[in-house]
């Protein structure tokens, strides 16, 4: 079951369901590429108990959400601020294949940024996105992101190396 604790336009952000996750989280941990290429997924067998495991620990942390469709009430992905300090945190997001590039996971990230910034009160939030991956570049810099960083040549993802890009958002 999911709670409306973030209210947008399209999607809202809520606590986990891990037994309704689980199932899901599974199949793209195994079969979308981009989310096991990107998590470190892709070099291991992750069955159902692993995965529930996972998101357990996940929901340890204060702020893991559930991106949920407003319309249908669909788990979409998650987004999550990690790391929490008394100012700063680290953030990280996943969406679904089917919803991605259609503007779910910025609305998620704004409304993210907006808790993070007038609720818990925090001055910056960290990123990290891989070189290969332009696209979630363009969002974060179209939110106000700025490129603070890189790891030269560290991630290995389809048959060569790439940098690990890290941004910033400060208040």
């Amino acid at each position: 079951m999911y709670y409306k604790k973030i209210k947008g336009k399209r999607v809202y952000l809520s606590p986990s369901d891990i037994d309704n996750e689980a199932v899901i989280l599974t199949k793209w941990f195994n079969e979308d590429e981009e989310i096991a290429s990107n998590n470190g997924f892709e070099r291991g067998l992750l069955g159902i108990e692993k995965v529930r495991e996972k998101l357990e620990k996940w929901n340890e942390g204060p702020y893991l959400f559930s991106i949920i469709n407003n319309d249908n009430d669909e788990f979409m992905g998650h987004v999550t601020l990690f790391n929490v300090s008394q100012y700063q945190s680290t953030m990280g997001i996943y969406i679904g294949d089917k919803y991605r590039h259609h503007g779910y996971g910025r609305e998620a990230i704004e409304m993210l940024m907006n808790y993070a910034f007038n609720t818990i009160n925090l001055k910056a939030i960290h990123l990290e996105v891989f070189g290969y991956n332009e696209h979630a570049k363009a969002v974060y810099e179209s939110l106000g992101f700025k490129e603070c960083g890189r790891w030269h040549d560290v991630l290995y993802h389809d048959g060569r190396f790439h940098d690990i890009i890290l941004m910033e958002y400060v208040r």
